[in-house]
């Protein structure tokens, strides 16, 4: 009963957790992508993609936290289900 709970867990909390995953992936992407192309700093897009991806504080330094948070919680969840089905196959 314990890994189906894990499994519950870690289901529900990754499908929240890749759309705000995405953002940040997404933003940060064209952040690079227009530092390379050498985009000056003082275009719209440029601007707005800083302002989601790293800006708007305090609130967005508690978001990238708890997203940060979230995405080891995951990871953690993933290595306990790993280790729950090993063990279940090395008893038989």
């Amino acid at each position: 009963m314990l890994e189906a709970n894990i499994r519950k867990i870690h289901r529900t909390v990754g499908i929240y957790l890749v759309g705000f995953l995405a953002l940040q992936a997404l933003t940060g992407l064209f952040i690079s992508w227009g530092t390379l192309m050498g985009t000056p700093g003082e275009s719209f897009w440029f601007k707005a993609m800083a302002w989601i991806h790293h800006e708007w504080n305090p609130v967005g330094s508690v978001y990238r936290i708890v997203l940060g948070a979230l995405a080891v919680g995951q990871g953690l969840g993933g290595l306990a289900i790993y280790l729950l089905m090993r063990s279940r196959s090395n008893k038989s």
